[in-house]
């Protein structure tokens, strides 16, 4: 009787012994290949998607010559442009209970800058708003402030007035 237990026992031990490895296969397949189809993808498919949404300027853009004329680069003589009013801006949550004003000044190279920042005022203070609006009383608290306000209101104006702004300055700044 031990002898027939050892004999059906013996077929079913023997099986896995001899094909132990095909479950790996698609296992390998996968790691091999995935790098190659994600590398295949992005050369032939997404990087001619990109190049086609970039603009084509093969050819040197041309400077206006009204806009040169008022420039004054080589003698680094600056224009200046005061907004007429102070600016006073509500702080984002303090309940509308404290409120920041500001005087600003901002600098050019462009003589015209007080005629081209005059057709442009209303644009000009209502991105001042915007900006200084959405300063909390923690952040005006913090040293470096000043300095990182007047770089984003310098972008939003250089947005607005094509690039004529070399720097802005605040004469007043009280938080009340």
């Amino acid at each position: 009787m031990a002898e027939e237990n050892a004999a059906a026992e013996a077929p079913a031990n023997a099986a896995p012994a001899k094909g132990g490895g095909g479950g790996m296969m698609p296992a390998l397949l996968i790691i091999v290949l995935m790098p190659l189809i994600s590398f295949a993808m992005f050369k032939f498919l997404f990087i001619p998607m990109i190049k086609a949404e970039l603009p084509q300027n093969d050819e040197p853009q041309e400077i206006d010559p009204a806009t040169v004329e008022h420039l004054h680069l080589e003698s680094g003589e600056l224009s200046e442009y005061s907004f007429e009013n102070e600016i006073v801006v509500n702080l984002k949550g303090v309940a509308m209970t404290r409120f920041l004003q500001v005087s600003i000044t901002f600098t050019s190279f462009n003589t015209d800058i007080a005629n081209l920042a005059g057709k442009n005022k209303n644009r000009l203070r209502s991105s001042s708003m915007q900006i200084l609006g959405n300063l909390t009383l923690a952040e005006l608290e913090k040293p470096e402030i000043r300095n990182l306000t007047a770089s984003q209101l310098k972008q939003q104006y250089e947005q607005i007035l094509g690039g004529h702004v070399e720097e802005v300055l605040f004469t007043n700044w009280v938080v009340q």
